[in-house]
């Protein structure tokens, strides 16, 4: 099932990386969106060849990129992609930067791939079929929270609060800060990171890594705990390895 829409994906994802690459160290065009964050040129035309190759290998499908689409959220057959997540990442030069691409179903992803283009790093995952880094299989840790990993946002400013950061502190966790938060949930599916909060995350962002690491045996939800819904835009989430999922929650939204 979805062999067809699987090779695609990876076929687009090698692509798109082959892009970022071209424009990794050369001059980006970087122009800022009305909510402050960078655009490049990579990013439009990764989001343009994707939506080419899709019309042309599934026109009855939507496709909803983030900087450019040809269908607006809701049920039925939907690809979502953000063509460079962690544009910050890219134009700061730092290679967290990642590929993002995900058939929807009705609001939920059934076909993922992610790609790294600097450490040639494919992840895929097919719903019921497992998750895997260059067709090697993974899976999340089975640690807790002290002595884990958790990474939180790229940045200070886009943390819409800070006060769970003590809390998270207090648990014994080391705490990562950096950009990409395709990379973070990738690390948090080969078991490397325990979790991952993010509070402006959306759609594009977490569509294909949500079930690359439901299928390699974590949990991904909003940051109160339900399951999220790709027929609708939505902000904020929560990856974890399972186990140390209910205490993340715990600690993002006890009140002061």
């Amino acid at each position: 099932m979805y062999t067809e829409e699987i090779k695609t994906a990876k076929e687009i994802a090698k692509n798109a990386g082959e892009i970022m690459l071209q424009y990794f160290d050369g001059d980006q065009s970087i122009e800022i969106k009305e909510d402050d964050s960078p655009v490049t040129i990579a990013d439009i035309l990764v989001n343009k060849m994707v939506i080419e190759k899709l019309a042309e290998v599934f026109p009855e499908d939507g496709i909803v990129g983030e900087e450019k689409s040809t269908s607006e959220y809701g049920m039925g057959r939907k690809w979502i992609c953000d063509p460079i997540d962690g544009t910050v990442a890219f134009v700061w030069g730092v290679p967290t930067s990642m590929f993002s691409l995900a058939l929807v179903l009705d609001g939920r992803p059934v076909v993922a791939v992610a790609y790294d283009p600097y450490l040639d790093r494919m992840y895929t995952a097919i719903a019921g079929g497992g998750a895997f880094c260059n067709n090697k299989e993974i899976h999340v840790s089975s640690k807790g929270l002290r002595g884990g990993h958790i990474a939180v946002t790229a940045g200070p400013e886009r943390l819409l609060r800070m006060d769970f950061i003590p809390r998270l502190q207090e648990s014994g966790s080391h705490i990562a800060v950096f950009s990409g938060c395709v990379y973070k949930s990738c690390l948090v599916g080969r078991g490397k990171f325990e979790g991952y909060i993010e509070s402006r995350v959306s759609n594009y962002d977490m569509a294909a890594v949500d079930l690359i690491v439901h299928e390699a045996g974590g949990k991904v939800t909003s940051t109160t705990g339900e399951m999220l819904d790709y027929s609708k835009h939505f902000n904020g989430a929560l990856v974890s390895n399972g186990k140390v999922h209910d205490e993340l929650i715990s600690i993002y939204n006890k009140p002061e």
